[in-house]
């Protein structure tokens, strides 16, 4: 099923190899105890050999959150609108008078039943929940699925589009696209002052100036998704949202990059007065929302902090993850006037907590 499912995605037939502009695809079983699947789309067409199992679903899902979180506004339905460790978001389809769009979740094993502090939580119906750890392979790993990677679904033979009036049955396979970054993104430099610059540099040694700090971030607070990251990584990206964690595992504490518009947000206009986050804006005055290379495709978390276990092919040889095309590793670095370092670990809300800091830096490795 997953082959028929990849083949109109490739625009390629059963014989023809891959476009090499997708590194893997993520293949989910929507029913309790389905397949997750890794498919490696530089090894030639989906084979047993080129695929891999990551772990099981837990529980399908079947409905969608109609009203989502406002960012989910500014990404493409059928795409992944966020990559999380707590969670991948994706949109189904979106509506003008919502303002914002409606949404599918893939969240890991730590978030079954429980809120991220560990308290008893239900169970949503517009949550596939799955056995994999945070950290590992999916969520902050290396196959987490950038934003804007394309997700398509197979019902009964037949390749589904995401949009108005879809919802998951028990029995559907999804599949999300990743895609290799083109140029491919190295490193991401933000000024901390009013007006400081934010620059991008691409691996042809491209270097762009991409927009402007309007309000320097001083402190941290509780964003909960900390409690699964570890500190001085990237904890989510969205279409509005660069998560920073500047906690340890279990504890909360970090900040947020986020785009001028957004800080105007309902939900955010607190942003334009609190000093854990980082507004910035274009030079040309246009939307930054849902646009690489900060707000769109080519970010996503990468904790770097547990150990990934080989991988089996169905086939049934086992290799190391580093044999696989995957994901860069990224290393988020600040300066306080003494060079680059990893931010200092802060947990809580501090509103000082990053005085002093010149600049930071989002390294692509």
């Amino acid at each position: 099923m997953t082959l028929l499912l990849l083949m109109p995605l490739l625009g390629a037939r059963p014989s023809a190899p891959p476009q090499p502009a997708y590194h893997f695809a993520l293949s989910f079983e929507n029913r309790a105890g389905g397949d997750i699947k890794l498919i490696d789309l530089t090894a030639g067409p989906p084979s047993a050999r080129s695929t891999y199992l990551l772990g099981h679903v837990l529980r399908p899902a079947t409905g969608i959150r109609e009203v989502s979180f406002h960012a989910t506004l500014w990404g493409q339905s059928g795409t992944v609108v966020a990559s999380a460790v707590n969670a991948v978001h994706i949109k189904v389809f979106g509506l003008a008078s919502l303002d914002r769009g409606s949404s599918i979740t893939i969240a890991p094993q730590e978030l079954y039943g429980k809120n991220l502090d560990g308290t008893p939580a239900r169970l949503l119906d517009y949550v596939i929940y799955t056995d994999l750890e945070s950290g590992v392979y999916l969520f902050g790993g290396s196959f987490s699925p950038a934003q804007g990677s394309p997700v398509r679904y197979l019902r009964d033979g037949k390749r589904m589009r995401l949009g108005l009036g879809f919802v998951p049955q028990e029995g559907d396979e999804l599949l999300i696209m990743v895609k290799a970054p083109s140029p491919s993104l190295r490193l991401l430099s933000f000024e901390n002052r009013p007006q400081g610059r934010v620059e991008a540099e691409y691996s042809n040694m491209t270097r762009v100036a991409v927009g402007f700090v309007t309000k320097p971030v001083s402190g941290v607070g509780r964003f909960e998704g900390g409690y699964l990251s570890p500190p001085s990584t990237i904890r989510a990206s969205h279409a509005g949202v660069i998560g920073i964690s500047t906690s340890g595992r279990g504890q909360v504490g970090g900040f947020q990059i986020i785009p001028w518009n957004h800080s105007r947000s309902r939900e955010m206009v607190k942003s334009q007065v609190a000093p854990q986050y980082m507004i910035v804006d274009s030079y040309g005055g246009g939307e930054l929302t849902g646009v690489p290379p900060l707000f769109g495709p080519g970010l996503f978390p990468r904790v770097n902090d547990r150990l990934e276990p080989p991988l089996t092919s169905l086939a049934g040889k086992q290799v190391e993850v580093d044999s696989i095309p995957h994901l860069p590793q990224v290393a988020v670095l600040a300066d306080f006037g003494d060079g680059l370092a990893p931010l200092p670990m802060r947990t809580g809300k501090d509103d000082n907590a990053l005085l002093g800091l010149e600049r930071l830096v989002i390294r692509l490795e």
